[in-house]
């Protein structure tokens, strides 16, 4: 039986971003809260102001707000928006897909962001740029060296416009570690891809000149976790050959424990699922068996906390009054409501908008609730 071949990724030819024009821009496309949103529903608009309301109780109690979301979050301009609900204290952790961390990046480099993969795609150029491969890359190398997340070790890359790379004897030093074999494997992981593409080690200066539109840099400025939930394969820094398998997934699994620490915390807190159908239901699932799994033996079982879901899909379906639907409704196969009705929370909400309408309606309730000043 022959062995299996593996594709060699230095075979590949990158690009720089200069020779590609985003689909998005920074300075043009970005909302804003004085943005006129489209009318909802009357539904729609009682659920966003239960929202607002139940936002601010779990902010009155130090519960946790949780934000995740898809990648057309980022995509849609909604970075500055959202950030400022972060600013104003009104969420307390984000959660993306590793998809939206590369489009957020490439907003504060760049400018702008979302390539036309109808044109790139079939030339063989879709994903092929150098400085995300490059840059996100190293910058999730050092900070699984230093026991980082992605969303962490990318915000702290923005957020200090460089990236701090250690220096060859530290590493070897930390490679030999027998009292702490997953430090001693970072090191040697960050090591093996220093001598083997000659990344110098000190200060890479990475200037981010529009790093207001981006929320990793928000969040990490505002101290609050911004966690990043990849799938391998999915994202495009896995084809640059700087990328470390490894590295991120050491990394993923920091961003998960630090998730799951947020679900800990959501009694009497809200958790907001929008435009993510797949990753937010199915992570949050595990997350809160986890901690249901420490609370229920302790007396602790959460009971009080509160879910909204926001997506596209129509649904007539009043999950709150009713429950799950039966296989015969086509609501039942909107598999995010569905795991997300089975979490018993205190209150589950779907509201069908498209993203930037239900954050301009939601934050004009929650500013009427919470002015600032």
């Amino acid at each position: 039986m022959k062995p299996n071949k593996t594709f060699h990724r230095d075979d590949l030819c990158f690009h720089s971003l200069s020779e590609r024009r985003g689909m998005v821009s920074a300075s043009k496309d970005m909302a804003s809260p004085s943005d006129e949103p489209s009318s909802l529903s009357e539904d729609a608009m009682r659920v966003i102001r239960q929202t607002a309301e139940d936002i601010i109780e779990a902010k009155r109690k130090g519960a946790s707000r949780m934000l995740t979301f898809g990648t057309y979050l980022i995509d849609n301009g909604l970075g500055p928006l959202v950030g400022e609900f972060v600013k104003r204290g009104w969420l307390t952790h984000l959660a993306a897909t590793g998809t939206a961390v590369v489009d957020d990046w490439e907003f504060a480099y760049d400018g702008t962001a979302c390539e036309d993969s109808r044109k790139t795609l079939p030339e063989g150029m879709f994903g092929m740029w150098q400085e995300p491969g490059f840059y996100i890359n190293l910058a999730i190398l050092t900070g699984a060296w230093k026991g980082e997340g992605i969303g962490e070790s990318v915000g702290r890359m923005i957020e200090e416009d460089a990236i701090e790379v250690p220096d060859l004897q530290t590493l070897e030093k930390d490679a030999m570690s027998a009292d702490n074999p997953g430090k001693a494997s970072a090191a040697i992981g960050l090591l093996e891809k220093m001598k083997e593409y000659a990344v110098a080690s000190g200060k890479i200066p990475v200037l981010h000149p529009y790093k207001d539109s981006s929320l990793l840099y928000i969040a990490r400025k505002h101290g609050i976790p911004f966690t990043v939930h990849p799938q391998f394969g999915l994202d495009i820094f896995y084809m640059h050959p700087l990328c470390s398998f490894a590295a991120v997934g050491r990394s993923a699994e920091t961003d998960f424990l630090y998730f799951v620490n947020s679900v800990d915390n959501l009694e009497n807190g809200i958790y907001l699922s929008v435009g993510s159908s797949i990753a937010s239901p199915m992570i949050f699932e595990k997350a809160l068996s986890m901690s249901q799994n420490v609370r229920i033996p302790e007396g602790r079982r959460m009971t009080n906390h509160k879910i909204v879901v926001v997506d596209l899909a129509e649904s007539r379906w009043d999950w709150m009054a009713n429950g799950e639907p039966p296989e015969s409704r086509p609501e039942y196969y909107l598999r995010y409501c569905k795991s997300f009705s089975r979490a018993k929370a205190r209150s589950m909400y779907y509201v069908s908008a498209r993203d930037r309408d239900f954050f301009l309606h939601l934050y004009r309730s929650l500013n009427e609730i919470d002015p600032v000043g």
